[in-house]
């Protein structure tokens, strides 16, 4: 009788410690998007070059269009717009985290002069901020619900009208529907 209750026992322990061991894995943390993270591999190939451009999403921002390339892997929001040296007008370049958060960039290794706004899950600007070339020095969130980043030409918000609530959408509706974290 006790042997017909070990082996059930045990397998039903083995579960157990299985279940609890894949559950303690912890998400990665999401780094500053234009940060160098020392852990992580590079970024960007040697001798300073920009990465490649990445597929892109059509945004509506009211009645103004963008076309914005989109960075929703790590190592995308770590270079950024890193060593570009041009961006259309109606372009821009869209980070989409895995979760929402506070966030914060820098322009380290950019060269363009770029405007940002923060962006909650319900594609409601929650922020615009604008950026200097060159300065290492955090423009963070005041928001900690931040689940976007929209990058665009310095002065292309105030040009077009857009501000802080104004909604972005996309062909498939909100941002959330259109992107996902891969």
């Amino acid at each position: 009788m006790i042997h017909r209750l070990i082996r059930p026992l045990g397998q039903a322990l083995g579960l157990s410690i299985l279940l609890l061991a894949s559950g303690c894995e912890e998400e990665p943390p999401v780094t500053k998007p234009t940060a160098p993270n020392t852990n992580a591999p590079a970024a960007k190939p040697s001798g300073g070059a920009a990465q490649a451009k990445l597929p892109t999403i059509k945004l509506f921002l009211g009645a103004t269009e963008l076309i914005a390339e989109v960075a929703d892997e790590n190592h995308e929001r770590q270079a950024g717009m890193m060593h570009r040296t041009e961006m259309g007008e109606n372009e821009a370049m869209l980070f989409v985290f895995p979760y929402p958060h506070q966030t914060g960039f820098w322009m380290k290794n950019t060269t363009l002069p770029l405007s940002i706004a923060y962006i909650d899950r319900e594609s409601r600007i929650a922020e615009i901020h604008n950026l200097q070339p060159g300065n290492t020095n955090t423009v963070e969130s005041r928001s900690s619900r931040i689940m976007y980043a929209l990058e665009v030409n310095q002065g292309w918000f105030a040009k077009n009208g857009i501000k802080p609530g104004n909604i972005i959408s996309t062909e498939s509706g909100p941002l959330s529907k259109a992107v996902r974290s891969r």
